[in-house]
């Protein structure tokens, strides 16, 4: 945990990295979600390439079982246009395409 809390204090630092943490829950020891935040798939990249990721990886090979390693891409981001338009319609707004994707 010590090791993963120092690692993503240097990752947050680099450029593009817009987010994530160290988490555990609270009174179990045995799991740990680490998470980094990306602004661009190409900063992503070149995070995997780096030989800081290899640390990472390095880490994660000392886990008493193996870990989960997942990458979730955002497809959409929605913003108070669209919880407007669910408040206001009170309809399912869900089935229709938002007024605007906000990057």
């Amino acid at each position: 945990m010590v090791e993963l809390r120092a690692l993503f204090d240097s990752t947050r630092a680099l450029p593009g990295c817009v987010g994530g943490g160290v988490f555990q829950r609270v009174g179990e020891s045995g799991t740990t979600l680490y998470v980094e935040s990306w602004g661009r798939v190409e900063e992503l990249e070149a995070r995997i390439r780096s030989r800081e990721y290899a640390r990472l990886l390095a880490i994660m090979e000392t886990a008493p079982e193996p870990p989960r390693l997942t990458f979730d891409f955002v497809t959409e981001t929605r913003g108070l246009p669209w919880v407007e338009r669910l408040r206001l319609d009170g309809g399912d707004a869900s089935k229709r395409s938002p007024a605007r994707i906000e990057r």
